[in-house]
C-alpha cells in the first residue's frame, strides 16, 4: 500500500506537471507517438519527485529510519559507484546502436540543432536522474527490502521484477520482447544493487541509460519521443522490428536482448563473488548494509 500510495503520488504531480506545461505550447501524440518537448520532458519526469518526498516523509514519520536506510547507506566509493554506472549505461547504449548501424538495421544523423541541443541535453539529464532514482528507490529499494524482510530474498528479487514490468507494460510497442528485455534489465539492476550495498550505481546507470537513448541519440525511450536530442536514431528502410524494437524503440529490440544477457551473467558473477552484501533492510538505523 505504501509503494502503491508513493507511486501514484508521483504519477499525479508528473502527470500534473505535464498538463500544465502542454496547456501554454502543446506538442504531444503526432502519429500515435508521445512527443515531448525539453519542458514536458522535465515536467513529467521531474514530477516524480513527489513519489521520492511522500516515501521519505512515511520512513521518517511512520517507520522511523532515515531515508539513506532505503538504498543510500554513507559508504566510501559513493563517486565511484555513480561513475560506474553512468559510464556503463553509455557504452551499453552506445554499443547498442553502433551495432545497429554496422549491422545496417538503424541510420544514424547528427541534429541540425547539434550546438543548442548539446547544451539542452544537460538539464535532461536531471530529469532523468529524478524519473530513474524514483522508480529505483521505490522497487529496488522499499519493495525489495519489505519483500525480503517477510519472505526471503528469492521473493524479492521475483517481485521487483514484475512490478517494474508492470510500470512499463502500458507504454506505447509494448509485446513479448519488450517483456523480455524489461524482466532482463531488472534482473540486472537489482542483482547491481544487491551486489554494491545500494542503490547508487542502478541509479546511475537507470539515469544514463533512459538520457543517453532519448536525448543523445534520440531513441524512443519506452514509446516516447524527445524532441531535444543531439542525434537522430532511426531504423532502416529494411531494418527489422525484431531487432531494432519498433515503436517500444530500442529497448524492445533482440539485440537489447542479447546485450542484456551478457550483462546479467556478467552482474550475477560479481554477486556471487562477492557474497551476500544486500540493500540496506529495516531495522539498521544507520542504514548500513548487513551481510
Amino acid at each position: 500500500m505504501v509503494l502503491l500510495s508513493c507511486f501514484l503520488a508521483g504519477q499525479v504531480a508528473s502527470t500534473l506537471g505535464l498538463l500544465v506545461v502542454l496547456f501554454g505550447s502543446g506538442e504531444v501524440f503526432r502519429g500515435g507517438s508521445v512527443r515531448l518537448d525539453l519542458p514536458a520532458q522535465l515536467a513529467l519526469t521531474g514530477g516524480l519527485l513527489v513519489g521520492i518526498l511522500a516515501l521519505g516523509a512515511w520512513l521518517t514519520g511512520k517507520e522511523r529510519r532515515p531515508f539513506s536506510s532505503v538504498g543510500f547507506p554513507p559508504v566510501r566509493g559513493v563517486l565511484r559507484s555513480l561513475l560506474l554506472g553512468a559510464v556503463v549505461a553509455l557504452l551499453a547504449v552506445t554499443l547498442l546502436v553502433f551495432l545497429g548501424v554496422l549491422t545496417g538495421r538503424l541510420v544514424l544523423e547528427r541534429e541540425s540543432s547539434y550546438v543548442v541541443g548539446a547544451v539542452l541535453v544537460l538539464p535532461a539529464l536531471l530529469g532523468f536522474a529524478v524519473q530513474a532514482s524514483s522508480e529505483e528507490i521505490l522497487v529496488r529499494g522499499y519493495l525489495v527490502q519489505i519483500t525480503w524482510r517477510k519472505w526471503g530474498l528469492g521473493a524479492a528479487v521475483c517481485a521487483q521484477a514484475v512490478v517494474f514490468t508492470l510500470l512499463h507494460g502500458l507504454n506505447t510497442g509494448f509485446g513479448l520482447l519488450p517483456l523480455v528485455n524489461l524482466l532482463l534489465i531488472s534482473l540486472v539492476l537489482v542483482f547491481w544493487a544487491l551486489a554494491e550495498g545500494g542503490l547508487w550505481g542502478v541509479c546511475a546507470f537507470h539515469a544514463v541509460w533512459n538520457w543517453c537513448q532519448g536525448n543523445v541519440y534520440g531513441i524512443e525511450v519506452s514509446g516516447m519521443t524527445l524532441t531535444t536530442t543531439l542525434f537522430q536514431t532511426e531504423p532502416a528502410s529494411t531494418g527489422s522490428r525484431l531487432l531494432t524494437g519498433g515503436d517500444f524503440g530500442l529497448e524492445g529490440g533482440l539485440i537489447t536482448t542479447l546485450v542484456l544477457a551478457c550483462c546479467l551473467v556478467a552482474v550475477v558473477r560479481v554477486f556471487l563473488r562477492r557474497g551476500l552484501t544486500g540493500i540496506p533492510r529495516p531495522g539498521s538505523p544507520d542504514g548500513s548494509s548487513r551481510k
